[in-house]
């Protein structure tokens, strides 16, 4: 605590210099938004920078000082409020209050309360937009949607018991983890279509989806065109986006492994991540256009739908358990391949820690579990998107990852 007998004048006037600014900058945009509004508010530009001064000088004076500061500016609002009945609201008597705390807060840490300062006058600006949002943007079915996906992470998942039932396998927090995230990924990919165009809106939240899980999003986009609320081409080069997050996320988890292994696959991956793009973009570009789509949903996700995927991926994963435990020391290759089906980071990872890519076993472990998981991802367009969503996907789905197996192997052959 700073006192005024040891403190030096530099100091001080640094921080009265502090809440100063902080209070002009509150009291700047409560000012401008008097005039805008013509509201006959009980503080403006000089009342806030007061308020900051005051909350400084008494809270330098001691903590007693401090609280009866508080409760006096606490007084002053109330005493507003009673004298200004037809003005329901209350949201510049609370920045009033917290300008007086912000100011005494200067004291201690001026940075963070520079920073509150110019987050409360960003929230007292966003009023107009704030309500907006609240009012008109977000629809009935979004909101209820919203808190149901918020309870779903913020209750139930820290309530869920995090022990697997069957081995490695069958975790229920894993499977409530697994369905939050592909409701989050279906609510990012809803908000982006509000506010971006169909086709940036797609690439955006593909290809941060794939980071989260491509398998996910493949299956996702899969069962909107065969609901008939998506395009084919369009989805399925979203589809794609998605798989360039895997090939980047392949990259990173490999650097973090194995540095040789990196120097080995980042050429030919990175030319797979560019022909899956550009082929991704082409078919985004040649898909039918958003207007013609049917847009008659504007729920933020499907529970449904949700459900049966987190299921699928579930039972995928047991499978390749069980399968494991029944091939026992079958081998790398047969393993990895069996876990490449289901997440190939992790069966990638596996590989690269056995051995150098001179090791004949480890490199064909290595790309048929590429293989196997480019092949497993084309069923799984199949099965969730139907016909058209897989010629749409699996030709391109095969022929990058066709193109990474020959560059790999030229690289490590040659």
């Amino acid at each position: 605590m700073l006192s005024v007998s040891t403190g030096n004048f530099q100091e001080l006037l640094a921080m009265f210099a502090s809440a100063l600014g902080c209070g002009l900058l509150i009291g700047l945009e409560r000012e401008r938004s008097k005039q805008r509004e013509n509201q006959h508010s009980f503080a403006g530009l000089r009342s806030f920078a007061v308020c900051a001064l005051l909350g400084a000088m008494c809270f330098l004076l001691g903590p007693a000082v401090g609280i009866t500061g508080a409760i006096i500016v606490g007084g002053i609002v109330v005493l507003s409020l009673k004298n200004q009945p037809e003005d329901p609201g209350i949201t510049t008597e609370l920045a009033f209050v917290m300008t007086y705390f912000i100011g005494a807060m200067c004291l201690w840490n001026a940075p963070l309360a520079a920073g509150l300062s110019v987050f409360l006058t960003v929230i007292l600006m966003a009023k107009r937009s704030m309500h907006s949002i609240a009012g008109k943007w977000i629809t009935e079915a979004e909101f209820r949607d919203g808190l149901f996906l918020l309870a779903l992470i913020l209750i139930a998942l820290p309530l869920t018991p995090n022990t697997p039932l069957w081995g490695a396998v069958l975790n229920p927090y894993v499977i409530l983890k697994l369905l939050s995230l592909i409701l989050a990924v279906q609510s990012l990919a809803h908000i982006a279509k509000r506010l971006l165009s169909s086709k940036n809106a797609m690439i955006l939240s593909a290809v941060a989806s794939g980071f989260v899980s491509s398998t996910a999003t493949i299956a996702s986009l899969g069962m909107e065109v065969r609901a008939g609320r998506a395009d084919a081409k369009a989805n399925a080069g979203a589809a794609l986006m998605s798989c360039v997050a895997t090939l980047l996320q392949l990259l990173i988890i490999v650097a973090g492994v194995s540095m040789l292994w990196l120097k080995t696959i980042i050429l030919p991956t990175i030319i797979a991540a560019v022909i899956l793009a550009c082929c991704a973009y082409w078919l985004l570009r040649t898909a039918a256009p958003a207007e013609q789509m049917m847009q008659t949903d504007t729920r933020m996700f499907s529970l449904k739908e949700a459900g049966i995927i987190a299921l699928s991926l579930t039972l995928i994963q047991a499978g390749v358990y069980g399968l494991n435990l029944w091939l026992g020391d079958a081998g790398l290759i047969a393993g990895t391949l069996l876990a490449s089906l289901f997440e190939i980071h992790a069966a990638m990872a596996t590989v690269v820690i056995q051995g150098t890519p001179a090791d004949q076993a480890v490199f064909w472990a290595f790309i048929l579990g590429l293989g196997a998981h480019a092949a497993a991802k084309s069923v799984n367009a199949l099965l969730t998107g139907g016909w058209k969503f897989f010629l749409a996907f699996a030709p391109v789905q095969f022929f990058h990852m066709a193109v990474l197996i020959a560059l790999l192997w030229w690289t490590v052959k040659m």
